[in-house]
């Protein structure tokens, strides 16, 4: 049975209310701009942090992306460990390893240094140096970090490398469980990062295939928000000011990696998507690319991008009017439209970003088989989100045949 949620997320806003009192206030720190990295680790001195673990994978160390910050924590004889294990979908192991790491090296603070994958497994190490007798995996769901209040939180800093996760401004992770591939997404106030690095020079290298996919990631962010049932006044604003921006910017970025106004500006979108994703939360969209993405292996913004058009074309008539404001703010809609020409033109919109940036529409690695396992985690996980119109099982199976082509 398909529990019904409006009650649900009444529930939710209030006790979200409450925990939003609760919660210790802090000052959050953004350092924005070409050359910000270099500024963090006297940043970090005057926050008391003594020793960082870094945390990241081993293909930016290969391309010796993290040697701006090295060298400039060198500079300031700040000592920092490195834990470079991370997996493209963080998995319980990474966070363990970099865990034990942290506790063996004595470290205080974690740098999140990648993309969202390597700031999902800093903030789920913080979130295990508050609970140490829970394990990542018992850390799943929903304020286990929080409550008892903890008397001190490691610092989380957040470097993103991509412009798209929004990672560094979510008080959520997602970390895959490769015993039962599939993922599962930790929540909790305190896991939300404390310093965020927007460094546009940090993305350059990025290959034109991961900018699209890291933009359709950001794209769906603010759309999600936007038409789902918890969007305010103060979402609507981030939705349509980073819509608009991943729209104008994409094209000039895609074709030249070295445009650093479009880099940043690509940046600034992916931050204003994620606090989108963490004040109005998400529909069906990433539910379904979750468990695609963990059973097949599948980068997540590819599904993502394929996902996105058949689940707003399923919501229908529920999302017209949001989704024809979204076609005027990109300037896809044309005089005497109706608000269903418009939705269409929006979809159609996205479906041509897909074909224009090498994102396929379909996903032939789908198999009927995993079809009954896929939907039931996709209820799962939809349970607290504030969804347009509700599937059951034969809607997701419609869509899943659609996707596979």
């Amino acid at each position: 049975m398909i529990p019904f949620r409006k009650p649900l997320l009444k529930t939710l806003k209030a006790s979200t209310a409450c925990f939003m009192v609760l919660v210790p206030s802090r000052e959050n720190v953004v350092l924005e701009g070409p050359g910000s990295i270099r500024k963090l680790p006297d940043l970090m001195k005057k926050q008391n942090i003594q020793k960082p673990l870094v945390i990241t994978d081993r293909v930016l160390m290969e391309k010796h992306l993290p040697v701006s910050l090295f060298e400039a924590f060198k500079a300031a004889g700040m000592p920092y460990m490195v834990y470079d294990g991370v997996q493209p979908n963080p998995s319980i192991e990474n966070v363990e390893e970099a865990y034990g790491l942290y506790v063996k090296s004595n470290c205080d603070a974690v740098v999140g240094f990648g993309g969202g994958s390597s700031m999902d497994c800093a903030k789920v190490v913080a979130g295990r140096a508050v609970r140490p007798h829970l394990t990542a995996e018992q850390l799943g769901g929903y304020f286990k970090i929080m409550l008892p209040f903890p008397k001190k939180l490691p610092r989380i800093i957040a470097v993103p490398t991509t412009a798209g996760t929004g990672a560094e401004t979510t008080s959520a992770a997602v970390i895959t469980d490769n015993s039962r591939d599939t993922k599962y997404t930790v929540n909790d106030f305190l896991i939300h990062p404390h310093v965020i690095v927007l460094d546009p020079e940090l993305t350059l290298g990025l290959p034109p295939f991961f900018t699209a996919i890291t933009a359709m990631d950001a794209l769906s962010h603010a759309v999600e928000g936007y038409i789902g049932g918890a969007h305010c006044k103060f979402s609507d604003a981030y939705s349509e000011k980073a819509v608009r921006m991943i729209f104008s910017h994409i094209d000039r970025v895609y074709k030249n990696g070295g445009d650093l106004e479009a880099r940043g500006q690509m940046m600034l979108a992916s931050y204003y998507a994620g606090i989108v994703l963490n004040r109005a939360l998400t529909g069906y969209v990433h539910p379904f690319a979750h468990k695609i993405g963990g059973m097949y292996h599948l980068p997540h913004g590819r599904v993502i991008g394929a996902v996105m058009p058949p689940v707003f074309e399923f919501y229908n008539e529920t999302v017209s009017r949001r989704l024809g404001r979204l076609a005027d703010v990109i300037g896809a809609s044309k005089p005497g439209m109706s608000l269903h020409q418009k939705a269409a033109a929006f979809i159609a919109s996205i479906r041509g970003f897909n074909r224009a940036y090498g994102i396929g529409e379909t996903i032939p690695e789908l198999r009927e088989a995993d079809f009954p396992e896929i939907a039931e985690s996709v209820h799962g996980e939809c349970v607290p989100y504030p969804v347009p119109r509700i599937m059951d099982d034969g809607d997701i199976f419609r869509i899943l045949k659609a996707l596979k082509g």
